[in-house]
């Protein structure tokens, strides 16, 4: 792994532990207990962001327009790259560069839903209107489906990379591991 990513990584968790651990929970608590928007794994509808808006207020709309969204600004760019160089390691070659540089995509798509919340954000609950939070909500689902085939790629490189560790260490101890078939015997 290139030096880059040990200083990256430790930036990118340091903006997801102050998203996570202090703009989120104080936002989340100023709109009565209702999670953000752009939390919601599978969207939500135009009453429920008309509610979410109207439940935040003055002083909850200024944190999630401030330091919220520029958190929210800055930990993208640092994630997409720490998940390009984690494809790059774990899928060498051609194969990692396009996983890696698919990825990055992911970064676009959360700018498209920083902004389309922010005009929902600035409109308030009373002028936002439906069509705002349909594109805020389309941008909200695209960046957690990519997050979940994310995942799952990066879950696959690890079970590839550890499997391929694995015959090489057996194969220098001289050890017989079938790892295609783990419960037969030998």
């Amino acid at each position: 792994m290139p030096r880059i990513f040990w200083v990256i990584l430790p930036a990118m968790l340091a903006v997801w532990l102050a998203m996570n651990l202090w703009s989120v929970p104080k936002i989340e608590e100023m709109s009565g207990g209702l999670r953000l928007l752009d939390t919601r794994f599978t969207g939500y509808s135009f009453a429920e962001a008309q509610n979410f808006l109207a439940a935040l207020g003055e002083e909850g709309t200024a944190i999630y327009l401030g330091p919220q969204l520029w958190l929210d600004m800055v930990f993208p760019p640092l994630l997409g790259t720490v998940l390009f160089l984690s494809y790059r390691w774990l899928f060498p070659g051609l194969p990692g560069l396009i996983i890696g540089t698919a990825s990055l995509t992911s970064v676009g798509i959360d700018y498209l839903e920083n902004m389309a919340l922010s005009v929902m954000l600035r409109a308030g609950p009373d002028a936002m209107t439906s069509d705002m939070a349909a594109m805020a909500n389309q941008w909200t689902v695209t960046k957690w489906s990519l997050a979940l085939v994310g995942l799952l790629t990066l879950v696959v490189g690890i079970v590839l990379r550890l499997r391929e560790r694995l015959k090489r260490f057996a194969s220098k101890t001289k050890i017989r591991i079938d790892i295609g078939r783990p419960f037969e015997r030998h």
